[in-house]
């Protein structure tokens, strides 16, 4: 079940209790400080309910910003000793565009990292990818 959770007007935070999910949808281009600020809250949602599989919906941005993904990379101390799992979602436009950059980074990128993370354009494919760790 889908639980909606406080967020800023930018977003939309949910939780999914019955596989322990937090949904982040953005709903417009975000500046540097709004970035900021929705990770907080994601990651305060994620630390209240102990979750550490997150879906990030950023297909209502259309432009290609690499510090957007990144600023949403749990950062060392964010959920210490837990592994969190990102599914980004993105418009498949955006996805052609970082495949023809080369910025899709490969599954091995984050070996020893405090995270996995993985680029969408499917919802339901983000959604079993999380299921699955």
């Amino acid at each position: 079940m889908y639980h909606t959770l406080p967020a800023r007007e930018y977003q939309n935070l949910s939780y999914r209790d019955d596989v322990c999910f937090i949904i982040n949808r953005i709903l417009r281009p975000l500046d540097t400080t709004e970035i900021q600020e929705a990770y907080s809250v994601m990651l305060e949602a994620a630390g209240h309910y102990g979750c550490q599989h997150w879906l990030i919906d950023l297909r209502r941005d259309a432009t290609y910003r690499p510090r957007l993904l990144t600023t949403f990379f749990p950062q060392p101390g964010d959920q210490a000793g837990s592994l969190t799992y990102l599914a980004y979602l993105v418009s498949p436009t955006l996805l052609a565009e970082m495949e023809a950059l080369g910025d899709v980074p490969a599954p091995d990128f984050y070996e020893g990292l405090a995270y996995r993370a993985r680029i969408f354009v499917d919802e339901q494919a983000a959604q079993d990818w999380l299921a699955g760790h």
